[in-house]
């Protein structure tokens, strides 16, 4: 029985671990899917938000009618929606490790060097932040160059 119960134990640590991992996928796949309904709803507020802008736009045109603050309103609506839409498809993106191109806002696998659409040089926020620091240190060694310089000269 010693090896039955061995093998036993085996079978029932390796269906908990199973089961743990399928539990925490299952949770992200339903986190994701959970983003990508608000982000569907965010859409959908936008568009009939540009389409009563479009009929505001459109009566005060041919109204001769003044209605610049209903329009100004409209546009903050929509600016405000398209900024609450940006975080939720951030939140997507990281969700499938991806990220978006600083230059055309195309959606690349994080791991990229290079946009796939426009070819833009992606880098890392630690890359950008060890140029950073590099060039903070070349300061200050040009200055630390320059003080011992001036001190040799006096």
């Amino acid at each position: 029985m010693g090896k039955f119960d061995e093998i036993f134990d085996d079978v029932v640590v390796n269906a908990k671990a199973a089961a743990s991992a399928v539990s925490k996928k299952a949770s992200s796949v339903y986190d994701t899917s959970k983003h990508k309904i608000t982000a569907a709803e965010l859409r959908g507020e936008i568009n009939k938000k540009l389409k009563d802008l479009g009929a505001l736009t459109y009566k005060a045109q041919v109204h001769n009618v003044d209605l610049c603050e209903d329009i100004a309103t409209l546009v903050s609506e929509i600016t405000d929606l398209k900024d609450s839409l940006a975080v939720i498809n951030e939140h997507i993106a990281n969700s499938k490790n991806q990220r978006k191109c600083p230059n055309c806002d195309a959606v690349v696998p994080k791991n990229s060097l290079y946009c796939n659409i426009c070819g833009a040089k992606i880098e890392d926020d630690e890359t950008v932040k060890a140029e950073t620091e590099s060039e903070n240190d070349a300061e200050q060694t040009a200055e630390v160059q320059s003080e011992t310089t001036d001190e040799v000269a006096e």
